[in-house]
């Protein structure tokens, strides 16, 4: 499963793609250090409001408007000093204070993978959590608190889901991300037997 445009979330300059937006577009050194979480948060409402005609003041047609949108997603999805944008829970509190703002009724589903592993949801469960977004036509923001065993990703760090795919010669489920201009495709499962902090996931629904 994939989303009906992943295009949407990609930014074309000159002979490159980029492939989802970047923290570094923020404005100070705090900000890029930190705004992995409103980054993704812009791309899930950026996402919904092209797929929804364009309910909210928002535009995606140029870096300077996506950029604007970064900046207005900062003031209420605002990171800590210290520990970013740390949870689920923080992330959607943020988001229902951004489009209670904009007098939106759009609502936030959330799957928290806790520290402690006897409290984590099974690989059926998240991945039936991740099929419904898919299948909802929703970019779903992924929180990696620890990046266990998947090489290829950054621990402490949002990035943004954009298919899921089970691979039935090797009995796994690979999710692809995109992550500051790159794409990630990593196996859901080991990540979630091995990272340590665990993590989470969101989305946006407008039913």
């Amino acid at each position: 499963m994939e989303l009906e445009h992943p295009e949407w979330l990609q930014w074309h300059t000159g002979q490159q793609t980029l492939y989802g937006y970047n923290q570094n577009w923020y404005q100070t050194s705090f900000q890029r250090t930190r705004g992995c979480g409103p980054t993704a948060a812009a791309m899930l409402l950026l996402y919904v409001n092209r797929r929804e005609k364009e309910p909210l003041p928002y535009r995606s047609d140029s870096l300077a408007a996506i950029i604007r949108v970064l900046e207005n997603v900062w003031n209420f999805i605002t990171p800590g000093r210290f520990l970013g944008l740390s949870s689920t829970k923080k992330f959607c509190k943020g988001m229902a204070q951004l489009l209670r703002h904009y007098g939106m009724s759009w609502q936030s589903k959330r799957l928290s993978i806790p520290l402690f592993h006897f409290r984590r949801p099974s690989l059926t469960q998240v991945v039936q959590f991740l099929e419904a977004g898919m299948a909802a036509d929703c970019p779903i923001a992924f929180l990696n608190l620890h990046k266990g065993k998947v090489r290829a990703m950054d621990s402490w760090h949002w990035t943004v889901l954009v298919a899921l795919n089970y691979d039935a010669v090797q009995n796994c489920y690979w999710a692809t991300c995109y992550d500051g201009g790159r794409t990630i495709t990593f196996d859901l499962g080991l990540w979630l037997k091995t990272t340590l902090f665990g993590g989470g996931f969101v989305y946006i629904t407008t039913a």
